[in-house]
């Protein structure tokens, strides 16, 4: 009361000052220990205030273990807090990883192009989440392909890319909607590399086929993860009982891919003069089955050879079908 009080005094203009009792003395009725206190950033408990940071917003690279552990998170990502989950332990865990091409600045070729269905698109597909467009392949009002992977495999002049002087980190990633693992097909350079696939509100039982060896399965949890380290080659993620649709990975090393957009098209920029393999990889069709259990065949694979000369711009169109 006593410090509205002269809150209103001071409002008024009055020409009375209060002295105010030093912090801690025993007529302080607050406003010394108020006054103290603002001239800290503080969080938490008194007892975690400091004068240059510790516990509060200042300590440990923004935030110390309060506010999320040292340099945005830590342990790793929320602090000791964020769970029991810890970083697995895998074979790549060499520090950098160097390109197995010679790298040159300033590549002046390029190749873009369109890849369109041939035919009646893909069918509908029935799932436990009801009928859906078909998960493995997109095909738009032109008949342009969205989500095709392309890329160049083999090169022995390539541009500079800042990843490979990086540490090794997560590579690709599928999440869980419904009924689909999405995307379908992706792409994931350089290796080694991981992939984490994310759930949502409904839990289910991931099954993760490697290019060789065999298939492993995981609980994927509500709003759950798991992580896998990938191999070269392309890897399927699935459900054990079938009722989602499969995403693809390709793990391939290369500086050059792409994956075409919602009319089909896509660019690759930065290539060397030169005789190159384009390929296009699409994932397989995905057919609906007794009890909503979803099946596939094999991709869809075209290569096209294209030469590329410095400072011009190669064309290239791709035509894919189902059947």
């Amino acid at each position: 009361m006593k410090l509205v009080a002269l809150v209103a005094l001071v409002a008024c203009g009055g020409t009375q000052r209060t002295k105010l009792a030093p912090a801690g003395d025993e007529h302080d009725d607050g406003a010394g220990l108020l006054a103290r206190a603002s001239t800290n950033l503080a969080l938490g408990e008194p007892d975690e205030v400091t004068e240059s940071g510790g516990r509060g917003w200042g300590g440990e690279s923004y935030g110390g273990d309060v506010y999320g552990g040292s340099v945005y998170g830590g342990d790793p990502y929320g602090g000791a807090t964020y769970g029991s989950w810890t970083i697995p332990t895998w074979s790549y865990s060499a520090p950098n990883r160097m390109p197995k091409y010679n790298v040159v600045a300033g590549l002046s070729g390029s190749v873009e192009g369109t890849v369109t269905w041939a035919g009646t698109p893909p069918p509908k597909v029935t799932t436990a989440c009801g009928t859906l467009d078909n998960p493995s392949v997109h095909v738009g009002a032109d008949h342009g392909v969205s989500g095709t992977v392309v890329y160049i495999e083999k090169v022995a002049v390539g541009r500079p890319t800042p990843y490979f002087s990086r540490p090794a980190s997560i590579g690709g990633l599928v999440a869980k909607h419904g009924c689909v693992l999405a995307p379908a097909a992706q792409l994931v350079t350089p290796l080694p590399a991981s992939l984490s696939i994310h759930g949502d509100a409904t839990r289910a039982k991931v099954r993760v086929t490697p290019p060789a060896g065999a298939a492993k399965s995981y609980d994927l949890q509500e709003a759950g993860r798991v992580m896998i380290e990938l191999t070269a080659g392309v890897t399927r993620v699935d459900a054990d009982d079938g009722k989602l649709g499969a995403a693809w990975v390709l793990a391939i090393e290369t500086p050059y891919y792409a994956i075409t957009d919602d009319t089909g098209r896509f660019r690759i920029d930065e290539l060397a003069s030169g005789t190159y393999d384009l390929t296009f990889w699409q994932a397989p069709v995905a057919t609906s089955g007794p009890g909503a259990v979803l099946t596939y065949g094999a991709p869809l694979v075209a290569h096209r050879t294209i030469k590329i000369e410095a400072g011009k711009t190669a064309k290239v169109v791709v035509s894919l079908s189902g059947r």
